[in-house]
Protein backbone atom coordinates (compact mmCIF):
# COMPACT_ATOMS: atom_id res chain seq x y z
CA UNK A 1 0.00 0.00 0.00
CA UNK A 2 1.19 3.28 -1.35
CA UNK A 3 1.38 6.42 0.76
CA UNK A 4 -0.90 9.62 -0.91
CA UNK A 5 0.67 13.16 -0.31
CA UNK A 6 -1.65 15.52 -0.39
CA UNK A 7 -0.92 18.97 -1.03
CA UNK A 8 -2.18 22.28 0.48
CA UNK A 9 -2.10 25.55 -1.46
CA UNK A 10 -2.84 28.64 0.49
CA UNK A 11 -2.79 31.99 -2.15
CA UNK A 12 -3.30 35.45 -0.77
CA UNK A 13 -3.60 37.71 -3.55
CA UNK A 14 -3.26 41.57 -3.96
CA UNK A 15 -5.11 43.05 -6.32
CA UNK A 16 -3.91 46.92 -7.12
CA UNK A 17 -5.01 48.45 -10.20
CA UNK A 18 -7.30 51.46 -11.65
CA UNK A 19 -9.86 51.80 -14.03
CA UNK A 20 -10.37 54.98 -15.32
CA UNK A 21 -12.59 55.86 -18.75
CA UNK A 22 -12.61 59.37 -19.76
CA UNK A 23 -15.63 60.75 -21.10
CA UNK A 24 -18.09 57.73 -19.66
CA UNK A 25 -20.33 58.00 -16.59
CA UNK A 26 -22.01 55.27 -14.82
CA UNK A 27 -25.23 55.32 -13.33
CA UNK A 28 -25.19 57.15 -9.82
CA UNK A 29 -27.04 53.97 -8.42
CA UNK A 30 -25.33 51.17 -9.00
CA UNK A 31 -21.53 50.67 -7.12
CA UNK A 32 -19.08 49.45 -8.73
CA UNK A 33 -17.30 45.70 -7.48
CA UNK A 34 -14.38 43.11 -8.80
CA UNK A 35 -15.46 39.63 -8.69
CA UNK A 36 -12.65 37.25 -8.90
CA UNK A 37 -12.67 33.42 -9.32
CA UNK A 38 -9.70 31.59 -9.19
CA UNK A 39 -9.06 27.69 -8.63
CA UNK A 40 -13.20 27.49 -9.14
CA UNK A 41 -13.33 29.57 -5.82
CA UNK A 42 -14.79 33.04 -6.48
CA UNK A 43 -14.17 36.85 -4.05
CA UNK A 44 -16.01 39.40 -3.96
CA UNK A 45 -14.16 43.10 -3.46
CA UNK A 46 -16.01 45.86 -1.80
CA UNK A 47 -17.84 48.23 -3.33
CA UNK A 48 -16.63 51.04 -5.12
CA UNK A 49 -18.76 54.15 -5.91
CA UNK A 50 -19.46 54.62 -9.90
CA UNK A 51 -17.18 57.52 -10.36
CA UNK A 52 -13.84 57.03 -12.34
CA UNK A 53 -11.32 56.42 -11.77
CA UNK A 54 -12.11 53.56 -9.76
CA UNK A 55 -8.92 52.71 -7.42
CA UNK A 56 -9.31 48.92 -6.13
CA UNK A 57 -6.95 47.40 -3.40
CA UNK A 58 -8.12 43.98 -2.18
CA UNK A 59 -6.78 41.49 -0.38
CA UNK A 60 -8.12 38.00 -1.42
CA UNK A 61 -7.37 34.44 -0.05
CA UNK A 62 -7.86 31.13 -1.79
CA UNK A 63 -6.63 27.70 -0.86
CA UNK A 64 -7.05 24.25 -2.49
CA UNK A 65 -6.15 20.82 -1.48
CA UNK A 66 -3.92 18.95 -4.70
CA UNK A 67 -4.64 15.40 -4.17
CA UNK A 68 -2.28 14.29 -6.47
CA UNK A 69 0.61 16.48 -6.09
CA UNK A 70 3.51 14.96 -4.85
CA UNK A 71 5.96 17.47 -4.68
CA UNK A 72 5.67 21.12 -4.47
CA UNK A 73 6.54 21.84 -8.04
CA UNK A 74 3.78 19.68 -8.95
CA UNK A 75 1.42 22.22 -7.74
CA UNK A 76 3.71 25.10 -8.64
CA UNK A 77 3.39 23.87 -12.15
CA UNK A 78 -0.24 23.11 -12.00
CA UNK A 79 -1.06 26.66 -10.52
CA UNK A 80 0.95 28.51 -13.82
CA UNK A 81 -1.65 26.25 -15.99
CA UNK A 82 -4.63 28.10 -14.24
CA UNK A 83 -6.60 31.44 -14.96
CA UNK A 84 -7.53 33.88 -12.66
CA UNK A 85 -10.91 35.69 -14.15
CA UNK A 86 -11.66 39.34 -13.02
CA UNK A 87 -14.89 41.12 -13.40
CA UNK A 88 -15.60 44.58 -13.30
CA UNK A 89 -19.45 44.39 -12.49
CA UNK A 90 -22.11 47.18 -11.16
CA UNK A 91 -24.11 46.25 -8.13
CA UNK A 92 -27.35 46.27 -9.83
CA UNK A 93 -26.64 43.94 -12.89
CA UNK A 94 -27.32 44.37 -16.54
CA UNK A 95 -31.06 43.80 -16.06
CA UNK A 96 -31.49 46.72 -14.02
CA UNK A 97 -34.56 46.86 -11.35
CA UNK A 98 -37.48 43.77 -11.77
Amino acid sequence: WSKKKISQCKIRLLITFQVSCPGVHLPAKDDIYLSVCFMSQYRKSVCLPPVFPLLFREKMRFEKVFHYAVDPGDVAEMLECMLYLIYLLASGGWWGEL
